[in-house]
């Protein structure tokens, strides 16, 4: 890695960066300030759900007896605000680290330095890696002190660490897919609009799977079928399947991207 390759990324990348961080946090305080506001009134609120057919509540991550407490709320508005919008904004981020320079015909200036391309793989990874992680504490630590508050500290810490690891990880997932696409592009441009299409694509995917009740191997297809969001059971744990999963496959593409880069042929 090279540390000012490293520092100029980070800097270059930080707006977008507090931008996110900034919705999703606010996203994040005020679906717990709604909880707040509806907890007396709480099975009331409930008895809505009562006529929802069982394959939508399982869709959209719904139990009817899972908002008595405010983890089982929470996780349920998880997916909107942490896979969905940090996974769109880390895609985004991780196919432009590298689609820049030569978008922008910048790779020239970059590739005559004295850095090898080992070196500017790993320095872009590195700043991808710390953005993300800034996202995904800002918002843990929302939803930290925000339960916390609300429930008078009566919740189980362990879970949401548990949830927001899964949420990191496949915020992870889909950065280093954004990045590893771009490397394998005869030439690299920008992918916004893909890369929030694969995100979406693939969320209201599992969703219909899971709706329409058949055909439910073909879940596993999707990367959200591997996030467990059952944070209110009891026995809520890590699942080795779905680690192996996420940290496998998000290897697997940095692997193939130090060797694909190291061939490619850059055009400026």
């Amino acid at each position: 890695m090279n540390l000012n390759l490293f520092l100029n990324e980070f800097k270059t990348n930080l707006k977008g960066t507090v931008i996110t961080s900034f919705v999703v946090v606010l996203y994040t305080a005020f679906s717990l300030v709604i909880y707040a506001s509806m907890k007396p009134n709480i099975s009331k609120v409930k008895d809505f759900y009562y006529i929802m057919p069982e394959s939508f509540q399982v869709a959209f991550n719904f139990h009817i007896n899972q908002w008595d407490n405010v983890l089982g709320f929470y996780v349920t508005y998880f997916v909107y605000f942490v896979p969905i919008i940090t996974g769109c904004y880390s895609i985004i981020l991780g196919a432009r680290l590298l689609s820049k320079e030569e978008q922008y015909k910048t790779a020239e200036f970059l590739l005559s330095r004295p850095l090898s391309r080992t070196q500017i793989v790993s320095s872009k990874l590195v700043t991808f890696f710390i953005h993300i992680l800034g996202i995904n504490l800002l918002v843990f630590l929302t939803a930290l002190f925000g339960s916390g508050i609300i429930s008078d500290w009566e919740f189980n810490l362990k879970s949401l660490i548990i949830l927001h690891t899964y949420g990191y990880l496949i915020c992870l997932f889909f950065g280093i897919l954004g990045f590893f696409i771009t490397i394998v592009m005869k030439r690299a441009k920008s992918i916004t609009g893909i890369g929030i299409g694969i995100v979406l694509c693939t969320y209201f995917f599992d969703v219909l799977i899971r709706v329409f009740g058949k055909v439910q191997y073909l879940l596993y297809l999707t990367p959200f079928k591997y996030i467990n969001l059952e944070a209110h059971a009891p026995n809520y744990e890590f699942d080795s399947w779905r680690l192996i999963y996420f940290i496998g496959f998000s290897g697997l593409m940095i692997m193939l991207s130090y060797v694909f880069y190291r061939r490619k042929d850059i055009l400026v």
